[in-house]
């Protein structure tokens, strides 16, 4: 088994930054270069995410990302997102690492 570098760590953190920031502002393209464009939302097309964050447009959550574990090219993360309109939800988020760096694969959720 390999062991991740720093640099995949702070790749990740970006990764889930683009994600957060994208929630807080409700902005679907924002979030879009985080996810693999075969990414799915609880098993549904990722689009969904995009179009849902867009149409609800920007609040005042806050996010807390922890980085469970990274192996050779494949992690998963948990973001706990706090006061999204009102709600508290806990994702969590398999990463890829390809060609073009760390991508989102999948997400799933539910309201904590």
């Amino acid at each position: 088994m390999s062991t991740a570098k720093i640099q995949d760590y702070q790749e990740i953190l970006r990764v889930a930054q683009l994600y957060v920031d994208g929630c807080a502002k409700g902005d679907g393209a924002m979030m879009q270069p985080a996810f693999h464009e075969s990414a799915t939302i609880n098993g549904a097309p990722i689009q969904t995410l995009f179009d849902g964050a867009t149409q609800a447009g920007a609040t005042d959550s806050h996010a807390q990302v922890d980085i469970l574990d990274v192996v050779n090219d494949v992690a998963v993360i948990r973001i706990t997102l706090e006061n999204y309109f009102g709600a508290d939800y806990v994702d969590f988020h398999a990463l890829k690492k390809g060609p073009d760096g760390w991508k989102i694969m999948a997400k799933v959720f539910t309201e904590a």
